[in-house]
């Protein structure tokens, strides 16, 4: 499974959308690190990156919502609970049977198939309804 970012996935919010991208990046990543046998360590050190960089683009997407009075917030925000339930799922396992490179190739792919279909669905509903809003993404 090829894990990269493609123009289709742009939801025309562009720090959501280059974040999008960083995500994909990163997922890229460990996989590229596995299939060149940069070992555990290579592994454990993306996820760590991941880890951080998920929350902090939830944590920006969730911010955008409420400032914006997002009508199907609730919604969104359950499927952000619901990814870093499993993500720390696949984090327990990795950190309690080692950073295998199968357990990094099953989260890459899992973290790539979930980002594919969340954005397409949900994170392009709230891209229309930024650039609908009054000051579209700005953080200010």
């Amino acid at each position: 499974m090829a894990i990269r970012w493609t123009k289709d996935l742009s939801v025309g919010v562009e720090t959501i959308d280059n974040q999008h991208r960083e995500l994909f990046d990163a997922a890229a990543g460990l996989v590229e690190g596995v299939h060149r046998g940069g070992g555990a360590g290579e592994a454990a050190k993306t996820i760590v990156v991941l880890e951080e960089y998920v929350l902090n683009h939830f944590a920006l997407e969730e911010f955008y919502m409420k400032r914006h009075y997002y009508p199907a917030f609730p919604a969104h925000k359950a499927e952000h609970t619901a990814f870093i339930g499993e993500f720390y799922d696949l984090r327990e396992a990795m950190d309690r049977d080692g950073s295998t490179p199968e357990l990094a190739l099953r989260m890459a792919e899992w973290l790539g198939g979930w980002l594919v279909e969340h954005i397409g669905r949900q994170d392009r509903a709230l891209g229309e309804f930024l650039q609908n809003s009054r000051d579209p993404g700005q953080d200010s």
